[in-house]
């Protein structure tokens, strides 16, 4: 036995051991009710999550709060609020063999693959035909081009009839123009103008939401889009894409149903692993193991239960099951069996005590409860700040992860303390039978077998590696290592990119990301438009009034990046080419405003431009316009377009939005907004860095009080709470140049691990700080080896199965799963490193310059 030290434990611990006793004590007692009554709250909550469908929030799941997209979006929604938002579906199609669309037999399909979503796609026994009113004339330039392809074809063969001239981006048709910008991409023209290639074709499938239809409809009608042409039609010739925002939305949720199987073999490869392990130590301490085998399994059942409960009562309170929380089990599986080889761990050292068995139970309770209780309380408050960061999905992830590490605490010191109770009492049991049946030289044998000639030559082991940790030659060697390691780390963490695609989204089998890649490599280069609002247009009459109006718009058209004027949708100009053009029986000339005015009829009435926007050419104008009760134009909105050859990357998206802003800032008066389809994505930029050092610092910081309370020992406190900031700050560089960047689900991944890198240095100073309390005159490498003979073991069953575990994520292909794993692979192997190594060189190296400058005293020199 070893000097019993004369400083008390802190107050925190010491309280928390009575609660955990008294716990220990009602399990042992009652561990069958016990195990029932957590079995029965587990079915209870769980059963909702079976009748829960996977929802993910694509519009501004991933979008910051208070962003100025979300103001954009809402601009945007109140525009169509009168029907809801519109259908909107596209039809990108491209070549097999990467070649040009424009060879005849290629655009014959082009045209049947239009055919087939005009006419074959129904809901509700409604084709597009059926849907499209103002839009029905948005893909003419497609059908145009083709009826040219014809004629071309027909002319080749007599010579006596013209060729037409195919050229882009206008191509003129019976004397009236079409602009083809808008559908064809990757083009190249010849010396007269004509299309030479035609890489991509984007046909538009527009329309306003029906009477009588929901929003569910719409998505009806959009995922069918996508569903049918997928499935049903065949080309030997072209690849034609589906997309929409519904799609997109059920590809993320496809996505995140991929990744729930996994669970099960990661169950099993961490089932084989813990029995594995069990079965060797207790052959080597000679204890049976029959009963071990129980305890291994249900240890990896334990936190799935728990996962369950904890997203079914989140479920009952109706929080939606976004896919993000499809990676919360492998985390809360993770952390769960952690502490379970914790209490196993203790049952060990403990079951051969002289002692009732409830004392045994609650012993076990005492010795592994608090080193549970400080990792489960450093996950909590990872995920509780978590919370606070400004990105909903996050937060969704955040407090998922919150509840089911509190489930998980709770069950791991009820269901699985009854679970050991009820094993462990049988183990006992079957032992002493057992023993009743050998013979009495084996009998005696086994009573004479105990722990402790075992644990002499195990701490023999660790002495010697004790006293090479606590050799200041080594201290120096692992200070130079770890500056290497802060700097290359630093260095990495300061390059990364702030990126959220969604390809980032989806798994790789997903018909997305080649839509992406041809949105980002030949649409948006080509053709990148921005929806602007005028939502005070004022009395459009008034010559001042309506000069400032046109200037609005103008100043979007003055981009060098603009394709022009003649490629924006403006109905103001259409408007007026049509009544110089005669078109307009009731204002013959446009000019002679003054006659409409001495009329007291506007010439922006909808009256007056009832003529105009039945017009086939411009019927699709109504869609950019609203009236109030009396007529007049209330508001409406402007495409305009622009091109260049970043256009596809993300930064150069980002600054053209932000000069957009600036613009339309510019005319606060006539209520100018814009809203891009990507500006939802790409407002995470100025949030993303801030949110992510925030919470990395006050995770941090909350790391350091629990610590504290704990410990209460400034030395073992600063080196526990500097190794959990050294393995972030590794994690975080290495991850940049391992090829992640800085998204919301890295961020919230590498939030959550730090809660997780707790888990080495915490266990490692905590034990050393209570041998301190135990024997305050041992020698710090006597204290370290101590403590590693406690929880060595632990740590590395911990270690292994958490990398082979997570390893079972790389068969799935996806960018969530990919950061998944990278990040606890290497906040296993830095925090194993940190544990077993960093960690107890300088607690050992901390306390000798400690005691050097303090003499011993009566006291123990330091705890």
């Amino acid at each position: 036995m070893h000097a019993k030290s004369e400083h008390r434990a802190p107050l925190v611990p010491r309280y928390l051991e009575k609660i955990l006793y008294r716990i220990g004590l009602f399990v042992a007692d009652h561990h069958y009710a016990v195990l029932v009554v957590t079995l029965i709250i587990t079915a209870v909550t769980s059963v909702k999550v079976a009748f829960t469908p996977q929802e993910d929030d694509i519009k501004t799941g991933y979008t910051p709060f208070g962003a100025r997209s979300l103001h954009e979006m809402d601009v945007y929604n109140d525009f169509f609020a009168h029907k809801g938002d519109p259908i909107a579906a596209f039809l990108l199609i491209s070549a097999k063999d990467g070649g040009s669309l424009h060879r005849p037999e290629y655009f014959d399909e082009v045209i049947r693959a239009l055919d087939f979503i005009s006419g074959n796609v129904t809901h509700l026994g409604r084709t597009f035909y059926d849907l499209c009113t103002d839009w029905c004339l948005v893909n003419e330039p497609i059908r145009q081009y083709a009826n040219g392809l014809n004629s071309n074809k027909i002319a080749d063969s007599d010579s006596s009839l013209v060729r037409m001239n195919l050229s882009f981006p206008i191509m003129e048709v019976l004397g009236a123009e079409l602009d083809m910008s808008a559908n064809f991409f990757g083009v190249k023209n010849d010396a007269n103008g004509s299309i030479n290639f035609l890489r991509v074709i984007v046909a538009h499938f527009r329309a306003d939401v029906p009477e009588g239809w929901t929003a569910d409809d719409v998505k009806a009608y959009e995922r069918n889009v996508s569903t049918k042409l997928h499935s049903e039609f065949d080309s030997q010739l072209i690849d034609a894409y589906g997309l929409s925002l519904t799609y997109t939305a059920d590809e993320i949720v496809r996505t995140g149903m991929t990744i729930f199987p996994y669970i099960a073999i990661g169950f099993i490869i961490m089932c084989g692993w813990s029995i594995t392990t069990l079965i060797i130590s207790s052959i080597y301490l000679r204890q049976s193991f029959k009963r071990r085998i129980s305890m291994a399994i249900l240890g990896c059942v334990v936190p799935l239960l728990a996962t369950s409960s904890s997203l079914g009562l989140l479920f009952w309170m109706g929080f939606r099951f976004g896919s993000i929380l499809c990676v919360t089990p492998f985390l809360i599986l993770a952390l769960g069996v952690s502490d379970s080889y914790l209490t196993i761990q203790s049952w060990i050292h403990v079951r051969d005590l002289q002692v009732p068995h409830r004392d045994k139970i609650a012993a076990v309770m005492v010795d592994s409860g608090p080193s549970i209780t400080i990792t489960s309380l450093t996950n909590v408050l990872a995920a509780a700040i978590g919370i606070y960061t400004p990105t909903p999905e996050i937060q969704l992830f955040c407090i998922g992860n919150l509840v089911a590490v509190l489930f998980d605490y709770i069950y791991q010191l009820t269901m699985y303390m009854a679970i050991v109770s009820i094993d462990g009492q049988k183990e006992i049991a079957d032992e002493e039978a057992a023993k009743e049946r050998a013979k009495k030289e084996m009998d005696r044998e086994m009573r004479s077998v105990s722990i402790a000639p075992v644990q002499v030559d195990l701490s023999r082991v660790l002495e010697s590696y004790a006293d090479w940790l606590s050799n200041g030659f080594t201290s120096i060697i692992i200070f130079f290592c770890l500056i290497a390691y802060w700097w290359y780390s630093i260095k990495g963490a300061l390059s990364i990119k702030i990126l959220l695609s969604p390809d980032k989204l989806v798994i790789q089998d997903s018909l997305l990301l080649p839509m992406n890649y041809l949105r980002d490599t030949y649409i948006n280069p080509n053709y990148t438009t921005v929806n602007i609002f005028v939502n005070k247009p004022g009395d459009l009459d008034d010559p001042a009034q309506l000069k400032r109006v046109k200037a609005s718009i103008e100043a979007f058209e003055e981009y060098p990046e603009c394709l022009g004027a003649k490629f924006s949708h403006f109905w103001l100009r259409d408007y007026e080419r049509f009544i110089n053009d005669g078109g307009n029986e009731d204002a013959e000339d446009y000019d002679d405003v003054s006659s409409s005015a001495a009329n007291n009829t506007s010439i922006y009435s909808k009256s007056s431009m009832k003529s105009f926007l039945e017009w086939p050419e411009f019927q699709h104008m109504n869609a950019f316009m609203r009236f109030d009760e009396n007529e007049t134009i209330s508001r409406f909105f402007v495409t305009v377009s622009y091109h260049g050859d970043h256009l596809g990357e993300f930064d150069e998206q980002s600054r053209l939005l932000h000069k957009w802003r600036e613009t339309a800032d510019r005319f606060p008066a006539l209520g100018v907004e814009i809203f891009s389809d990507n500006s939802i994505f790409i407002d995470q930029v100025d949030t993303m860095l801030p949110a992510t050092l925030s919470t990395s610092f006050c995770t941090l910081f909350c790391m350091f009080v629990v610590c504290f309370l704990f410990m209460y020992d400034a030395c073992t406190v600063i080196v526990a709470s500097s190794s959990i900031a050294s393995i972030c700050i590794g994690v975080f560089g290495l991850l940049a140049y391992w090829g992640v960047d800085l998204d919301p689900l890295s961020m919230a991944t590498t939030n959550i691990c730090i809660g997780f890198s707790v888990d080495f240095p915490a266990h490692v100073t905590y034990h050393y700080f209570r041998e301190g309390l135990e024997d305050g005159q041992a020698a710090p490498a006597k204290r370290i080896a101590r403590a590693l003979v406690a929880i060595g073991f632990p740590l590395l069953q911990n270690g292994v199965s958490i990398v082979v575990f997570v390893s079972c994520l790389l068969f799935v292909p996806t960018y969530m799963s990919e950061v998944f794993v990278k990040t606890m692979f290497l906040v296993v192997v830095i925090g194993f490193i940190h544990g077993l190594m960093i960690v107890p060189v300088f607690l050992c190296a901390v306390t000798n310059v400690y005691n050097m400058f303090r003499p011993p005293t009566n006291d123990a020199k330091v705890s």
